[in-house]
């Protein structure tokens, strides 16, 4: 698959999630959120690039503490931008836009922002080293850069009994895109690469009880997984639901389940 359908495919996935992107389920988003913004110690007059800004979880709450700053979220996804937007407004947030952007063409100045974040995105980026120079491009020196992604342990096992009965329909089995993120080392290279210094990291546990196995399905359903499942018809997706959520419940009343969603933010300065 070439850089243009990846893209497109990355689009059209999240476009069909961005209505229900903000479930009660994926409360993971927002609290990672909360958390990698306590770690910037923004100033309120600071303007910050929120990339891969999805239904602007990160940006709108930046955007409540710059109170005379600014925040621009750019995402590939207009569906996502959309519903962005109307949170802003419901929030009566004025300080926030979202524009339609790749982050391979940018069309900002060089050293716009004193700030960028990009939260659960940039693992989804063919080439993350180039992603984090052009990031970097518009950032003044001495700005920082901040990003999250989940450890090697999220959401397992659940994460693994997905992807074998997903297997098990005849269907190849990507890489997890997280994974390429997990670690201090992975996240380190890209850092780096991009002349970004003085990394900081936080390990950050985060897990939730599993309810029943219907917890588990919102998760799918609403977030990255559901762009694997529109890959399978209509059919095969209610067989697979029916099989899949039949392991799931055995595993959850044999077991004292949790969704485990740990993450690690970072954090460098540009030199």
């Amino acid at each position: 698959m070439d850089i243009t359908e990846c893209k497109q495919m990355i689009k059209t996935a999240f476009d069909a999630v961005a209505d229900t992107y903000d479930h009660p389920s994926l409360a993971f988003f927002p609290d990672t959120a909360e958390r990698l913004l306590s770690f910037l110690d923004m100033d309120k007059h600071s303007s910050l690039l929120d990339v891969c800004t999805g239904t602007g979880m990160v940006a709108l709450k930046a955007a409540a503490q710059l109170s005379e700053g600014s925040v621009a979220g750019i995402d590939l996804s207009p569906g996502m931008l959309k519903r962005a937007g109307e949170k802003a407004r419901q929030l009566g947030l004025t300080n926030a836009e979202f524009l339609n952007m790749d982050l391979d063409q940018l069309q900002f100045d060089d050293r716009d922002f004193d700030l960028a974040t990009c939260s659960f995105g940039l693992f989804f980026i063919d080439d993350m080293e180039a992603a984090m120079k052009n990031i970097t491009a518009v950032v003044k020196p001495g700005g920082r850069i901040a990003i999250s992604s989940f450890t090697g342990a999220a959401f397992e096992p659940f994460s693994q009994m997905f992807l074998e009965c997903y297997e098990s329909f005849g269907k190849q089995v990507p890489p997890l895109s997280w994974k390429r993120l997990d670690n201090e080392d992975n996240i380190r290279a890209v850092f780096s690469a991009a002349g970004i210094s003085q990394l900081k990291f936080y390990f950050e546990p985060l897990s939730y009880p599993m309810k029943n196995e219907q917890h588990w399905w919102d998760v799918v359903w609403n977030a990255g997984y559901r762009g694997l499942l529109n890959q399978l018809t209509g059919e095969q997706q209610e067989e697979f639901k029916n099989k899949h959520l039949a392991d799931v419940a055995d595993y959850c009343n044999n077991n004292n389940a949790c969704l485990n969603t740990d993450v690690v933010i970072a954090i460098g300065i540009r030199t």
